[in-house]
């Protein structure tokens, strides 16, 4: 409270000086920008050399997951949101997420290693069943199965990589484009619902 939305160097000061206590491990050099919101501290650690931009949120929330964990010299950008419904959410090292983007995991949502994920992408690691028609779709059955993205990827400005879907390593998702099956590693895809364009090899 006293340290959130302080501005300037004296905020990042107070922020990296405190904000360490709150999660389960920070390591070093670490800088939280003000605004921050941050929920299930206790299941969320960030190792050695990580932005968090202004304004994102971080929520580990679930009942039995793991909950969040960032990797070496990751950027997290302005107003981005990383948000576990009982499920996990791993960003391995190198990895950069733009301004604006949604990351949601209801089981494992895994981005590899050297990944660029553009502004205003939306990564949602579940779903809904609608099969019944008796009762609204907010109460039935979650079904989730997980995303995958593989390592040295670049997910396009505004593109949505719904679940059960795994991106193979070295591969260029179109900005806008909707990710609703597997893409094969070394691909260029865009459109809706993406399609493999050509390949990089």
């Amino acid at each position: 409270m006293l340290f959130q939305d302080m501005r300037g160097a004296a905020g990042i000061f107070f922020r990296n000086l405190f904000y360490p206590h709150l999660f389960k491990r920070v390591g070093k050099g670490v800088s939280f920008g003000k605004s921050i919101t941050i929920r299930h501290p206790y299941k969320i650690t960030i190792e050695d050399n990580v932005v968090i931009d202004d304004y994102c949120v971080l929520d580990a929330k679930g009942l039995d997951n793991k909950g969040i964990y960032i990797s070496k010299n990751n950027f997290i950008g302005r107003n981005s949101i990383l948000s576990c419904k009982n499920g996990n959410i791993i960003l391995e090292k190198n990895v950069v997420v733009g301004f604006n983007c949604e990351i949601v995991s209801t089981s494992d949502v895994i981005i590899g290693e050297n990944t660029l994920i553009s502004a205003y992408a939306y990564i949602i690691g579940g779903g809904h069943d609608y099969s019944r028609v008796d009762i609204p779709i907010s109460e039935q059955e979650k079904p989730t199965f997980g995303i995958t993205i593989e390592k040295n990827c670049w997910i396009g400005a505004g593109a949505m990589v719904f679940d059960n879907v795994t991106i193979g390593r070295d591969t260029i998702i179109g900005a806008g484009a909707v990710v609703s099956r597997d893409i094969p590693s070394f691909s260029i895809a865009a459109g809706i619902p993406a399609r493999v364009a050509k390949s990089r090899k």
